[in-house]
């Protein structure tokens, strides 16, 4: 029922779904076929799905989760059929705690679960500490970012670089300033990375919602922590070899 009504609002992102039917779908996608070394949006994010599936759904007799299934667009895969995905518990700290727990009990230990358990979707129950000490934007980027190096081997030091660039220029531009940004070039592989990041948002937005909103949605919200030209921008810059004081605009 709170799923329905968050739903109805638009106050949560694709938990009522899972809830009702065991059913979820994204059936469009930029990505760049030729680009062998970054794999599909759908499979990069296929793990910490399966972790927020578990969350949402309790395990039967012998601890066996009902299957999801996932109508995600990604190369070589037609959409005739979904895909069954079997839940996977994340490593969470004193075990995951369920979803009465999580949704409705209130207090400062339920919101150290909350944060654990999010963190735990991405792998990062252990960085806890660190991601707490930064503004809530920041730790949303940082926790999509890190997942991201663990799962595409083939990101550089240099696309490091630029995401940690554009976060950090992000918040002192206006939105004039942004619109006036001009490029002499675009590069593709830049743009399909940029296309992977804000895929990666809705997935910490789903996260977010299963775990009983350790962040604001608000601050995890694409114009939050993105903007396409000044990532291209800060892409070219960090591949042309910029030091980090142009990178970071001497700030």
């Amino acid at each position: 029922q709170l799923a329905k009504e968050q739903h109805i609002q638009s106050e949560n992102y694709s938990i009522f779904n899972i809830l009702s039917n065991g059913e979820i779908e994204c059936s469009n996608s930029l990505e760049d076929d030729c680009d062998t070394e970054i794999p599909g949006q759908a499979l990069i994010y296929r793990p910490a799905r399966q972790h927020i599936y578990s969350i949402l759904l309790e395990s039967g007799k012998g601890g066996a989760y009902p299957s999801v299934k996932e109508w995600f667009v990604y190369f070589g895969n037609p959409l005739k059929q979904p895909e069954l995905i079997q839940p996977v518990q994340p490593s969470v700290p004193g075990g995951t705690p369920n979803l009465k727990t999580l949704w409705f009990a209130k207090g400062p230990d339920v919101e150290k679960q909350r944060y654990s358990t999010f963190l735990a979707c991405f792998h990062l129950q252990d960085e806890m500490e660190e991601l707490q000490a930064l503004e809530a934007p920041v730790a949303g980027f940082c926790c999509l970012l890190a997942y991201l190096m663990v799962q595409v081997s083939s990101l550089s030091l240099e696309d490091l670089n630029a995401f940690v660039a554009l976060i950090l220029c992000l918040k002192g531009k206006s939105a004039a300033q942004l619109a006036g940004l001009q490029l002499a070039q675009v590069d593709s592989r830049g743009v399909h990375l940029g296309a992977v990041f804000v895929r990666g948002l809705t997935t910490l937005l789903m996260a977010n919602s299963a775990c009983g909103f350790p962040f604001r949605m608000d601050d995890l919200m694409p114009w939050a922590m993105y903007d396409g030209k000044l990532f291209q921008e800060k892409y070219q810059q960090s591949h042309r070899g910029c030091s980090v004081e142009e990178l970071l605009e001497s700030n």
